[in-house]
């Protein structure tokens, strides 16, 4: 079966294929609600056009904000992102659990140690005031840590002494699975992708925005999962145990496994 792909901060981990659009038998997406004219004409074309994961959660879009999905299929990291599209209206035979190669070589660690990694909220407007003053509550609450902030070209930058930047399409996610392990503790208001990387390295993630004051209405929600939350300034509890096996499977499926699959939808 030939196909092509719209990579997308290089979350398609499978080989790209040596199909132009035009040639492809189906044509992978990172997501299909913006694009509803152009997978229109795609279907006019005869192809059919599926969806994947693009980042941790990303699939609770539909259920969590109302997105119509309009693709033919949907390929997702786990059990919890087929169980929120199944919620959101679609047939459970339109979804293949594949998880990611991108995560499968990861191994938990114990970490003890002292390094403490900010993580600033990347969100759909600029949020440097915000991620500033999280930041310094933080510095200033707990300072027996070393602190370094994760910075990316979406978030903007920040005023801290260590930084650890990526531009998100340049090989982020190596990056992250490289330098990651360094650290021993992890703080942001809002988990997301990097904060999977992190517990399934059996990093501790706290989550110090519970109640999401940089939400304004109308803003997307959050994907429902068991966040250890923590009040800035108050001691810091124990992580609860999350069962990743639940939001990403691993090993991954094959690209057969897919490419199989898709000719049944």
């Amino acid at each position: 079966m030939r196909y092509f792909v719209y990579n997308h901060h290089d979350f398609w981990q499978y080989p790209m294929g040596g199909s132009s659009l035009l040639e492809a038998d189906v044509v992978f997406m990172w997501s299909d609600w913006p694009f509803a004219k152009e997978i229109a004409k795609l279907h006019l074309l005869g192809k059919k056009v599926v969806i994947y994961e693009h980042g941790f959660g990303s699939m609770f879009d539909y259920e969590l904000n109302d997105r119509e999905p309009i693709a033919d299929g949907y390929i997702v990291l786990g059990k919890e992102s087929k169980n929120s599209l199944i919620r959101a209206g679609v047939d459970p035979s339109r979804i293949l659990i594949t998880g990611n190669p991108i995560h499968d070589d990861i191994k938990k660690t114990k970490h003890t140690g002292k390094k403490a990694l900010f993580v600033p909220l990347h969100w759909c407007r600029d949020l440097r005031t915000y991620n500033q003053s999280v930041y310094e509550q933080l510095k200033n609450a707990y300072p027996e840590y070393e602190w370094t902030v994760k910075l990316t070209d979406k978030t903007g930058k920040l005023f801290a002494e260590r930084t650890w930047y990526n531009d998100v399409d340049s090989n982020i996610l190596e990056d992250i699975k490289e330098r990651l392990p360094e650290y021993d503790i992890v703080f942001t208001p809002r988990a997301s992708t990097f904060e999977s990387f992190a517990r399934l390295m059996g990093i501790p993630v706290y989550i110090v925005d519970k109640k999401a004051s940089y939400k304004a209405l109308g803003e997307p929600e959050e994907v429902p999962v068991d966040n250890t939350y923590l009040e800035i300034g108050e001691k810091i509890p124990k992580e609860k145990p999350i069962d990743m096996d639940r939001y990403i499977k691993r090993p991954s499926v094959k690209l057969d496994l897919i490419l199989d699959w898709v000719k049944t939808l």
